[in-house]
């Protein structure tokens, strides 16, 4: 209990709110809820945010002492790191043309509209692969995409498989 005291209060909203997030992430799945499903994803950023707020509280208190805080300082800009990696993944993933083709599918897919409605919102969630080489011959990849699809009748979590060959675009080679 002690280290709940030594929390600042924006720390501890932040901490509750990546709590409550990620039970609702996980409830909106099993009940169905659609609504909000990100929140499952998010809700790692929020905590992440909501330690950076303890450990900057801590370096300031430690900096007030004058007391070495480069551990703090690591972690903080490790935390900075991750979620600074997080948003250029998550860019990378939404403008790459392995994204573009596979959201392209998806949304003419009449398998998947008859099961989840008309396609309005489909995210790259960050989870998944795109390697792509490039040589005298052309460019070359492959990618494993998991995607949020969202349907007019419900949403669903689905995964893409695409490849690219030399002198190809890409391609759905599987879904699962």
């Amino acid at each position: 209990m002690e280290i709940l005291q030594r929390i600042n209060l924006t720390s501890k909203l932040t901490f509750f709110f990546a709590i409550v997030m990620f039970i609702y992430g996980i409830i909106c799945r099993i009940i169905p809820i659609y609504f909000f499903w990100e929140s499952l994803y998010l809700s790692g950023i929020v905590f992440l945010i909501g330690i950076f707020f303890v450990l900057n509280s801590e370096s300031k208190k430690k900096k007030s002492e004058s007391k070495s805080n480069i551990i703090l300082i690591i972690g903080k800009a490790f935390i900075v790191l991750s979620i600074g990696m997080f948003a250029l993944i998550n860019l990378i993933f939404n403008n790459s043309d392995a994204f573009k083709t596979i959201e392209n599918h998806v949304k003419n897919n009449t398998e998947l509209i008859n099961e989840i409605g008309q396609i309005n919102n489909v995210v790259a969630l960050p989870i998944g692969t795109i390697s792509s080489k490039m040589d005298s011959s052309g460019k070359s990849g492959n990618a494993t995409l998991t995607l949020l699809l969202k349907g007019e009748k419900k949403y669903k979590e689905k995964s893409f498989s695409a490849q690219k060959d030399i002198d190809t675009d890409w391609r759905i080679i599987g879904k699962n």
